[in-house]
């Protein structure tokens, strides 16, 4: 009971403490510096940000004084500010791996080719890292998981979004011997697949955001991809493409997500789904095959049975990514990893017509949007990962609006180290 704070107050008692490099300055980023200020033996040394001022208002607003900060692009002077005891602010994004008194990287980007490259570099030289950065786990994951097992350090998505929140009650259903049938989150935005950043520039602003993000948000990509990263992690599929997404409540997830046969939607058992009517929370369905165990579920208040819900109706992002990042750091355990290795795939659909020699600029832009699919259809059919799309992909030829888009219709930029640990991934069959 109370293990995590007890043991982090131990560790400040003698002197010890977890030194944290956070890559991002933005909304996660900067709600994850405050709350690290509150923890005993948690240390935000360094963060990197193309905007430093940034970065250092984020620290002054978390406490840190502002003559403790100081601004750096240079190694060795870098290592001489974390060694005075002041706090390092940078563009530079390689002092977060090279610098010898950082023991864990946190990305807080968002941007999967970025993510690849801070992920490879941080478990090259042994440092754990904490992803927010899905969007990079999802496409990549399998293949990182793999580097850090080797290189005996983690890597891990957040307890605080959504598919650590999923695995989590996962978690507790395992443990407490029951069989997990849906693994399912709440949808927080409306659904329009073709929206524009343009559309939401005013809303996203509203609410501290990047437009090109909230409209991953709205057109489903982002789902698509949290739901991709439980798969990885389970060995969940999709019951149909994209999922089902249908509306539903606590009162009525049972019923709605039991399979045809039985006056539901599902084709399957073991699939990952998303619902508007459960947001912002997550939840699963589980049963039992022992009546003794749903004679208790009954008594307990769950309904009849045999199918059960677990409904966990929040998730609290940066605020609960302290416990991910003690748990990596000291007890060397992750919240999520692909175990199960790339078992699905977000694919890349038009949004609109996009002409030859266009670039096709990738998550939350107004050209592309994802959807899920199994991994084994993504090969067979020479599909385009959403997550694989940088600046140099560009269309080879004429790709039509909804034109769900393969390899042969793109050209991706092959010294990516995202599309490098892909290839990598595909040919070790991770």
């Amino acid at each position: 009971m109370f293990k995590i704070s007890r043991n982090l107050n131990e560790m400040k008692y003698n002197g010890e403490s977890i030194r944290l490099a956070v890559m991002g300055a933005g909304k996660m980023g900067t709600s994850l510096i405050s709350q690290l200020a509150n923890i005993d033996a948690m240390e935000v040394k360094l963060v990197i940000d193309r905007t430093p001022q940034k970065a250092i208002d984020a620290l002054v607003r978390s406490g840190v004084a502002e003559d403790k900060i100081i601004y750096t692009d240079d190694y060795n002077e870098g290592y001489e500010i974390l060694e005075k005891g002041y706090v390092c602010v940078s563009t530079n994004y390689r002092l977060s791996y090279k610098l010898m008194q950082i023991n864990a990287v946190v990305d807080c980007t968002g941007n999967p080719s970025f993510g690849a490259v801070i992920a490879r570099k941080t478990i090259q030289y042994h440092k754990h890292m904490i992803s927010f950065n899905v969007e990079c786990e999802a496409t990549v994951g399998p293949v990182l998981h793999d580097m850090a097992k080797k290189a005996g350090v983690v890597y891990t998505g957040i307890l605080g979004d959504e598919p650590g929140a999923i695995i989590d009650l996962c978690d507790q259903a395992f443990g407490m011997g029951l069989d997990v049938l849906v693994a399912a989150k709440g949808k927080n935005n409306r659904l329009d697949e073709y929206v524009t950043p343009d559309q939401v520039r005013a809303e996203a602003i509203e609410k501290g955001l990047n437009p090109k993000m909230l409209t991953s948000f709205v057109d489903g990509t982002n789902t698509m991809i949290e739901l991709n990263s439980v798969c990885n992690a389970l060995g969940f599929l999709p019951d149909t493409f994209g999922c089902h997404g249908i509306e539903t409540s606590p009162e009525n997830a049972v019923e709605d997500f039991k399979l045809k046969s039985d006056g539901g939607v599902l084709d399957n058992y073991k699939v990952v789904e998303f619902s508007k009517g459960m947001a912002p929370g997550v939840f699963i369905i589980v049963t039992s095959d022992k009546e003794d165990v749903r004679d208790l579920m009954k008594f307990l208040g769950f309904g009849d049975g045999p199918n059960y819900l677990m409904y966990r109706p929040y998730h609290l992002t940066s605020l609960e990514a302290p416990i991910t990042i003690y748990n990596a750091v000291v007890e060397n355990e992750p919240t999520i990893a692909p175990i199960q290795g790339q078992v699905a795939d977000t694919v890349t659909i038009a949004k609109r017509d996009i002409k030859k020699g266009e670039t096709l600029d990738g998550i939350g832009s107004e050209k592309v949007f994802g959807k899920l699919t199994s991994h084994t259809r993504s090969m067979k059919e020479d599909l385009l990962p959403i997550g694989l799309i940088t600046p140099k992909t560009v269309a080879k030829v004429d790709i039509p609006k909804d034109t769900l888009i393969d390899m042969t219709m793109v050209e991706i930029d092959e010294r990516a180290t995202i599309t490098r640990l892909r290839r990598r991934q595909n040919s070790m069959k991770l």
